[in-house]
């Protein structure tokens, strides 16, 4: 009885946590680069992007896994590759954070991957430096050609990081090789041969 109860209270903590992420009914498959603007026309300040791969949960975003930061602009020694350096400061500390050059609405962090991969979520941590007001963000998910796998809006005003999850990829059945359907093609013609001399016997 004990077992059944604590096994219920488990569940519905999992489903708390899993509710509590919002999640996109879309696969996120051979993803290249996230870009990422601010939702209101202001200074841009971020902490640290995250972007983790399935299976693997791979940080591809850092740029110690190979990711790379650029920007429209950046000032007040708030490099690109402060978003990516897997550091998460508690306040706006220069280098480990990302902070744009001007407060216009054409600010954009672009963060490129090493290499396409298929995403499990993405998170953004928003400076908590009484600029949390500007912690509300615009992304896009793009491939290699620049199509839009996912967008939408993060808002770490709040609780930081915001963060989206999205669905598994979907399974993929590899196709037979010519060898393999010649094979294939050669055991239903002997299996069927088979069946009607026993026919003919019978």
């Amino acid at each position: 009885m004990k077992t059944s109860h604590r096994l219920a209270g488990v569940l519905a903590a999992g489903a708390a946590l899993f509710t509590a992420m919002p999640a996109l009914a879309v696969s996120v498959v051979a993803a290249k680069r996230i870009e990422i603007t601010s939702a209101i026309p202001t200074w841009m300040q971020i902490a640290e992007v995250q972007a983790f791969a399935w299976g693997t949960l791979t940080n591809v975003a850092a740029s110690a896994n190979g990711g790379t930061a650029t920007a429209t602009s950046f000032g007040y020694g708030g490099e690109p590759g402060g978003a990516i350096d897997g550091v998460v400061p508690v306040g706006y500390v220069g280098p480990d954070a990302f902070h744009s050059g001007s407060p216009n609405a054409g600010e954009k962090l672009t963060i490129t991957f090493a290499t396409a991969t298929d995403l499990a979520s993405l998170k953004i941590f928003g400076v908590m430096d009484g600029g949390d007001a500007r912690n509300l963000f615009n992304y896009r998910v793009l491939n290699a050609r620049g199509d839009v796998l996912a967008s939408g809006e993060l808002d770490s005003r709040v609780v930081s990081p915001a963060e989206v999850t999205f669905d598994a990829p979907p399974v993929t059945t590899g196709v037979p090789e010519p060898s393999a359907w010649a094979l294939m093609i050669l055991g239903f013609g002997a299996a069927g041969s088979l069946l009607r001399r026993r026919a003919a016997l019978a």
